[in-house]
C-alpha cells in the first residue's frame, strides 16, 4: 500500500557485488546456521530469520547503512526486509532469487571449514 514504510528494493545476482562495493552495503544471510554453513556468499553476516534473537541481532547493524538480505530463494529475505523496515532501517535490498539464483548464474559460495565446538 501507499504507507510510509521503507520500500524494499530488489538487487539481482549480476549486480550484487558491484552494488555492495559502490554503496558500502552490508550483506546479510538470513538462513539458518546450518544452511549458512553449507555455503554462503563471501563477506555475508549470518542472522537467522527464524531465530528468536533476529531483531536483537539486526539492531546491532547501522540503520543508515544499506542492507542487502538474502536467503535460499527470496521468501525469508523478503519477510526479513519487512521486519527491518519496521525497525527503522533506511535502505533495504533483497537479493532476487536468493542464493539459488546466485549459484545458478555461476557465482561462487564460501564453505565454512571451521570446527564448531559448541554442542
Amino acid at each position: 500500500g501507499l504507507n510510509s514504510d521503507t520500500p524494499i528494493n530488489q538487487v539481482n545476482s549480476d549486480e550484487l557485488l558491484e552494488f555492495i562495493e559502490i554503496n558500502n552495503a552490508v550483506l546479510v544471510d538470513v538462513r539458518t546456521y546450518d544452511e549458512y554453513d553449507g555455503g554462503y556468499i563471501e563477506n555475508s553476516l549470518n542472522i537467522d530469520y527464524l531465530s528468536i534473537d533476529f531483531n536483537k541481532n539486526v539492531e546491532k547493524l547501522d540503520k543508515n547503512t544499506p542492507i542487502v538480505l538474502y536467503c535460499r530463494s527470496g521468501k525469508r529475505s523478503s519477510k526479513s526486509a519487512n521486519k527491518l523496515s519496521k525497525l527503522g532501517f533506511k535502505e533495504i535490498y533483497n537479493l532476487q532469487g536468493g542464493i539459488l539464483d546466485w549459484i545458478e548464474i555461476g557465482n561462487s559460495v564460501i564453505f565454512n571449514d571451521t570446527i564448531n565446538f559448541d554442542l
